[in-house]
């Protein structure tokens, strides 16, 4: 391999590490397409004897979701059928720095939605879950009852929306008076993050 690491050398999640016809990934890093990954922050360590590769972690605590996670984040971006959230949230534990997910049309509801602007909208707090991180992008959904926008504000004014009523899933805003949809969480106004 022309671009080998050594032992020690400092590495970032998603660094290539080398390929799995010449080591077996241990603990610190994953595989996509037979090409080794990092996917902590640390120190690589080849283990010669065994052929292993891990990545021994530096800073305690990072945290980085994986598939299954919830994630909570602000939209920050909709480009076309796909929404960009600033993930701020993993399970319990808020980051420090942030990492970006994509919510795209099919993966919002489980009945159809024909646009993203009808369920989401730039600067809405959005409880989502990680189904995938093909091509090292995290993958959203917003398919479930505890799932969707958690807050959001008004289009027009920029107050925070409200409920009107659980079964209609209407927000309305308080200062102008403005009705709008998105998809909303079971416990969309509650403070729950």
């Amino acid at each position: 391999m022309s671009n080998t690491r050594r032992s020690g050398e400092f590495i970032v999640p998603g660094e290539r590490i080398g390929v799995i016809e010449e080591f077996i990934p241990n603990f610190g890093t994953y595989v996509q397409d037979g090409v080794i990954y990092s996917r902590n922050v640390g120190y690589v360590s080849f283990d010669s004897a065994t052929r292993k590769v891990s990545v021994y972690t530096v800073a305690k605590g990072l945290s980085f979701p994986k598939i299954g996670s919830i994630v909570v984040g602000h939209v920050v971006n909709i480009q076309g059928l796909t929404a960009f959230m600033r993930i701020v949230k993993i399970g319990k534990k808020h980051l420090s720095g942030f990492l970006t997910g994509a919510l795209h049309v099919s993966d919002i509801d489980t009945k159809y939605t024909k646009e993203v602007l009808s369920a989401v909208k730039v600067g809405d707090l959005v409880r989502a879950k990680v189904i995938s991180d093909a091509n090292r992008i995290l993958h959203l959904t917003t398919k479930g009852e505890n799932l969707g926008v958690i807050l959001a504000l008004c289009s027009k004014c920029g107050g925070t929306l409200l409920l009107k009523n659980r079964k209609s899933k209407k927000l309305y805003c308080g200062k102008c008076g403005n009705f709008e949809t998105r998809k909303i969480a079971s416990d969309y106004g509650a403070g729950n993050m």
